[in-house]
């Protein structure tokens, strides 16, 4: 008499395959999470910069429409004609070359600081310059 045994095959993956498969998906997040951050604050600087230059642009044209002088009102016109850039607060520095103009960008606020006489222009986020990179900062 031949005995016939019957076995289901089970289809599928055990709990401690799944518990595995998803500790190293954790553990590849754990690493991926800060880069990702990272990238974003690079592009939130980025964004802030690329703001700067679109107000430098508008208060250069300011400036070249007065005679290479900076007019505030002038200046805060051609900011809004030319620009997006949001809640801009303008300030003239000590002589008729200087201006100082804050912004805000994702929350932030910055200050753009042209000196037409160098031709030369700063952005900062608070005490710090973020363009151009100072090299003596960088660590």
């Amino acid at each position: 008499m031949k005995r016939t045994y019957r076995y289901k095959i089970k289809k599928g993956f055990t709990l401690i395959e799944l518990m595995l498969v998803v500790a190293i998906i954790l553990v590849l997040l754990g690493f991926m999470v800060p880069k990702f951050s990272a990238y974003q604050d690079k592009v939130r600087t980025t964004k802030a910069i690329n703001t700067a230059k679109q107000i430098e642009t508008a208060a250069m044209a300011s400036y070249g429409d007065n005679d290479g002088k900076f007019d505030e009102t002038n200046v805060k016109e051609c900011i809004s004609a030319l620009t997006s850039a949001e809640k801009t607060n303008i300030s003239a520095g000590s002589d008729d070359q200087l201006i100082n103009i804050s912004y805000e960008s994702d929350n932030n606020t910055y200050t753009l600081q042209i000196n037409a006489a160098n031709n030369s222009y700063t952005v900062k986020k608070g005490n710090s310059q973020i363009f151009p990179k100072n090299v003596s900062n960088e660590e």
